[in-house]
């Protein structure tokens, strides 16, 4: 669905004379910003690779649609996170990197890593804003209603709609199906490579 079809959705949802296209979309983006400061789902996942230019050079700048980590790894190994406080305390030196920690909008990374070393980045980014009716984006491709009764509820807090309770609880369920979703798609990942419970050498 793209924006208009959202807008029509909630406005014949709400079903009031007194709400009109500017309020609608308001609503519309006022939950879309709720929705994915906490929802984390796979068509939010993006991929980023940067090269170390530079010896030495230990910062990477995040993308501006970076919202939470996944996975970071260079080579074949999975770099750990650790808070600023114990990362100050590993050996600031050159070499593979290990660690990385968050300061501000970069990632501090221990050992430095050589010049032309790669390391990939798997992160949850920000839906594409819904600028014009014929916006769409991830979440409009597959949870419209999410996006609808996110709407509905802000809407019902503008009105005073006795709805509320309602729209909050519609809401809920579709973000927790939508969670639950997702569980399962990492679960089924999880599963598809089975190690075997003995190891016999031969």
């Amino acid at each position: 669905m793209n924006k208009a079809q959202i807008r029509s959705q909630v406005l014949a949802l709400l079903n009031r004379n007194d709400c009109d296209t500017a309020t609608a979309n308001n609503f519309i983006d006022l939950a879309l910003s709720r929705i994915q400061r906490t929802l984390r789902i796979a068509p939010m996942e993006r991929q980023d690779v940067v090269s170390s230019n530079d010896v030495g050079d230990n910062l990477i700048t995040i993308p501006q649609d970076f919202l939470s980590m996944k996975y970071l790894w260079s080579g074949d190994k999975m770099l750990e996170f650790r808070d600023f406080a114990t990362f100050l305390t590993i050996p600031d030196n050159v070499g593979a990197p290990e660690y990385y920690t968050r300061v501000r909008g970069g990632l501090l990374i221990k050992p430095r890593p050589p010049l032309g070393t790669e390391i990939n980045m798997v992160y949850y980014g920000q839906f594409d804003d819904l600028t014009t009716d014929e916006s769409e984006n991830a979440l409009t491709n597959v949870a419209p209603d999410l996006l609808i009764y996110g709407a509905l509820s802000f809407a019902s807090d503008y009105f005073f709609d006795e709805r509320k309770p309602l729209f909050d609880g519609r809401y809920a369920s579709i973000y927790a199906e939508l969670e639950e979703q997702s569980r399962m798609v990492e679960w089924d990942q999880s599963t598809m490579s089975v190690q075997p419970a003995y190891s016999i050498p031969y």
